[in-house]
């Protein structure tokens, strides 16, 4: 028998400020897409403790072409950058 355990972080506190501006995370985030900014928008940014306890910024941009997969990037509230293309 194999058991699989999974470990559920607290939601982020709303009631506090992030510790990274949304300005500052989405200019990471569109530094990360690099020149595919010409062909995506950003449609959604969240808050979201569900990989990291401190909190990040999750970027979702899709693309001007019905055809091509969104593209997700998460901006850590320390800086990195992760292009996490839903697989994390």
């Amino acid at each position: 028998m194999t058991l699989l355990a999974s470990i559920v972080l607290p939601p982020y506190n709303k009631s506090k400020p992030p510790s990274l501006p949304l300005p500052a995370a989405y200019e990471r985030a569109i530094s990360t897409l690099g020149a595919a900014t010409n062909e995506f928008h950003c449609i959604s940014a969240n808050i979201t403790t569900e990989f990291t306890p401190e909190g990040e910024w999750y970027f979702t941009f899709y693309s001007t072409n019905s055809n091509v997969a969104p593209k997700f990037i998460a901006v850590e509230f320390n800086g990195k950058v992760v292009f996490d293309n839903g697989f994390r």
